[in-house]
């Protein structure tokens, strides 16, 4: 059976951006961080359509380095994706174009000056007594979830990045230990679109693999 279920989901995969053009410039920097010579990075949450455009976004996370004078204001960044980013739409397990929700670490810097540091992103903890021969303790997997209109988990697989991360490796056997644990993590955030119409989409999702006991019987926290 989970042969046939992983065939079956074969076409499933989340949204992806399409690498371009740069989605901040030297000319979007907010001017106090110019004159300070400071960087930021910002995680954005983008709501990707079947056409591959973007929904909605919003601001998630933001880190900068020491004696940072301005935060990139949230609806400055969205407008500069919505104007720029372009993305491969999510897909359902038949294939067929889904809303997807795509994140991103997104970056202000000023002649490739880099003083702050994105941390990893982390979907859900999963521990075990042990991991196979080769994979170090605290791994991460990227799996794409689909999750029904009412956030009802479906289908699962690996996920592989276009352009793979050095935090993420590709493990087929905790791919699916990572699937196995959002089956059974209750129902997900709801998404909707525009008009506010809940819709099914497709995510990708990070677990991050931990030997040992849980401290406590959490369920993961995802989107």
């Amino acid at each position: 059976m989970p042969v046939l279920l992983a065939a079956l989901a074969l076409g499933l995969a989340a949204p992806d951006l399409i690498h371009g053009e740069r989605v901040v410039t030297a000319d979007d920097y907010p001017s106090r961080m110019t004159q300070a010579l400071q960087s930021a990075m910002v995680n954005m949450e983008v709501v990707v359509n079947p056409a591959g455009l973007t929904e909605s976004c919003r601001m998630i996370g933001f880190v900068h380095g020491p004696g940072f004078a301005e935060k990139p204001p949230a609806a400055v960044t969205c407008a500069l994706i919505k104007r720029r980013a372009r993305f491969e739409p999510a897909r359902d397990a038949e294939g067929q174009p889904v809303y997807g929700v795509y994140r991103t670490w997104i970056s202000y810097t000023i002649d490739n000056l880099t003083n702050a540091k994105s941390p990893d992103q982390v979907d859900l903890d999963v521990y075990v007594a042990g991991l196979p021969a080769g994979i170090a303790d605290r791994a991460r997997v990227a799996v794409a979830q689909f999750v029904a209109a009412d956030g009802t988990p479906g289908a699962c697989v690996a996920a592989p990045r276009t352009q793979p991360l050095a935090t993420e490796i590709l493990s087929p056997p905790l791919a699916r230990a990572a699937c196995k644990t959002l089956a059974g993590s209750g129902k997900l955030a709801v998404v909707t679109d525009k008009a506010g119409v809940p819709v099914a989409t497709t995510r990708r999702l990070v677990a991050r693999f931990i030997v040992g006991q849980s401290p406590a019987p959490t369920k993961p926290a995802v989107p």
